[in-house]
């Protein structure tokens, strides 16, 4: 039941599909959900990752295909009602999925040294057809993004990631010729070129940027410290939207924790964020959020203000005894223009290598 030490916290990446489709997972972060744009499950499938955790469509040969970075790390329930972090044997994986949840094809671990004494954890995977690449950020592990060919070979670090440059590079998005990283320990967005070289900063004093996805010309930036950005082709801030300054306050967060103190999913508001976590944009040009919390969080919004926002997932109350969350509620409040502090939400519940969990 949602809200109990056995429900699963949520981690997993969220895409939007050609035909109008949206690809989500269950909270445990391995099912497959494919559902309509308002969220009815149109077919499900389970598969062999443990952690979804960043998810690309791709179209091959006329294919379409989801590229997943598995983290092969989940947080598990403890017997006092907490989580701990569990890691699986030998490091992440980078694969290709059908969209029946069959693998297609994996990408080979980096063969460098670092990954000798340390763990490969990535977090995004972004093909780049035109460039002829497949790139993985290791948001989670040595901080390095990879680059691969379209065939698989390794070709190498992006040279903007070296020597620690990045702090949880954690999503990636292509802009034409250039790829935008969301470097969220450092709060900022990067532009890198097709050799993976820095071209530059392309927007800072974010609240730690954890996902990226464009609807036209707008840069939607999901801000795990409870925020979604707006931001123009220059990187300049439109505004914000369901903004929670309290949310990263909670104790517990960014779960809630019962009288008890036992770790339970938080009761948020349909129009407020907690910790969004991957963003997609569907055909009509509403974005969807997934969020990072027990028993996981579906949201879909308008950012023009057409209609309210609405909860897709889950669909019932988060804890016994508490009323369940509204499905539809007010439009999603927008601060548009107001830019507040970049270091908001520092505080984590438990922190080991990871910058969140």
């Amino acid at each position: 039941m949602p809200g109990t030490q056995q429900t699963p916290w949520a981690h997993h990446g969220l895409a939007a599909l050609t035909d109008g489709r949206i690809v989500t997972f269950t909270p445990g972060n391995n099912v497959m959900r494919i559902v309509d744009p308002d969220g009815r499950l149109l077919a499900e499938h389970a598969t062999e990752l443990v952690t979804a955790h960043g998810v690309t469509p791709a179209v091959e040969d006329g294919r379409e295909l989801l590229w997943i970075a598995d983290t092969v790390s989940a947080p598990r329930p403890d017997p006092d009602g907490g989580y701990s972090p569990w890691y699986g044997p030998g490091h992440g994986r980078v694969l290709a999925l059908g969209l029946d949840g069959s693998i297609e094809r994996e990408l080979e671990l980096p063969p460098l040294p670092v990954y000798e004494s340390q763990r490969f954890e990535p977090t995004a995977v972004l093909p780049l057809p035109g460039f002829g690449q497949v790139w993985v950020s290791d948001g989670y592990g040595a901080g390095l993004v990879h680059r691969y060919s379209t065939g698989g070979d390794y070709l190498g670090i992006a040279p903007a990631s070296r020597d620690g440059a990045f702090s949880c590079p954690h999503a990636m998005v292509q802009d034409g010729g250039r790829v935008i990283v969301a470097d969220r320990e450092n709060d900022r967005l990067v532009t890198l070129d097709p050799e993976g070289q820095l071209i530059g900063t392309f927007a800072d004093g974010l609240r730690r940027p954890s996902c990226l996805a464009f609807r036209e010309e707008t840069l939607v930036v999901g801000e795990l410290s409870a925020s979604v950005a707006l931001l123009d082709r220059d990187g300049r801030l439109m505004g914000r939207h369901g903004t929670d300054a309290t949310a990263v306050e909670r104790p517990g967060w960014p779960n809630a924790l019962s009288h008890g103190g036992a770790t339970i999913a938080p009761q948020v508001p349909a129009e407020r964020f907690n910790s969004p976590h991957a963003v997609a944009v569907d055909a009509a040009g509403r974005i969807h959020v997934v969020e990072w919390l027990v028993g996981g969080r579906h949201v879909r919004f308008n950012p023009d203000g057409a209609g309210p926002a609405t909860v897709l997932w889950p669909t019932a109350p988060a804890d016994p005894g508490l009323p369940p969350s509204e499905a539809a509620a007010p439009p999603v409040p927008s601060d548009r223009g107001r830019v507040g502090s970049g270091r908001a939400g520092r505080g984590r519940p438990w922190h080991h290598q990871h910058a969140d969990f």
